[in-house]
């Protein structure tokens, strides 16, 4: 049985990654992170968007770490009050999407994104969806749904790095690009994704 044991054992480390285990699929970057509601229990940290732009240090996911699962602060849930500057509600993903700045007239860049997935995902995202567009006036978005003037929301959700959007320099360095327009560090590569409820500030 021991010698048995030992071949099954030298097979398994000669084996190809195929067999070892299967790729997952999945739709889009992180999807079942994105979705998942199974945090939403959790007590949820206040935290501003201040603290995440300068202290929340970057993680090393990238667009290859497609079916990561959540890891470190990933796993909690954190209240934040700012400023919706963009509100983007027909995202590819089915997501909205909103940027969101300390102050209404922080610079755009200097933003976060929280996210909200589709109603079919969760009753818990179709609240959250109605709660923000009885506090936002959806007629008054702009093309590229720019909200002016910017309303201040209460919005809590699990924290999400969004490492799809770090990209290596031609010499090398880090950045974050293409993450709507808060590309200011790899800092901002930080969201509230999903986002779970959604409040006028207190």
């Amino acid at each position: 049985m021991a010698r048995w044991g030992l071949v099954v054992g030298s097979l398994a480390l000669v084996a190809p990654p195929a067999a070892r285990g299967q790729a997952c699929v999945e739709p889009h970057y992180r999807w079942s992170e994105k979705i998942d509601t199974a945090l939403q229990t959790r007590p949820a940290k206040p935290v501003d968007i201040a603290t995440i732009l300068t202290a929340w240090a970057p993680v090393s996911l990238t667009s290859r770490d497609t079916c990561a699962p959540r890891e470190g602060r990933e796993d909690s849930v954190f209240a934040l009050v700012g400023w919706v500057r963009r509100l983007r509600l027909q995202e590819s993903d089915g997501d909205w999407h909103v940027e969101l700045t300390a102050a209404p007239a922080t610079p755009v860049d200097s933003c976060i994104i929280v996210e909200i997935p589709a109603e079919r995902y969760g009753a818990i995202y179709r609240g959250a969806r109605a709660a923000l567009a009885s506090l936002v006036d959806t007629t008054r978005l702009g093309p590229r749904g720019d909200l002016r003037p910017p309303v201040r929301v209460r919005f809590t959700g699990a924290a999400f790095f969004d490492g799809f959007h770090q990209r290596a320099a031609p010499g090398g360095t880090l950045h974050a690009d293409q993450h709507g327009r808060c590309n200011s560090s790899l800092r901002a590569l930080w969201e509230l994704h999903p986002v779970y409820g959604v409040t006028a500030p207190g």
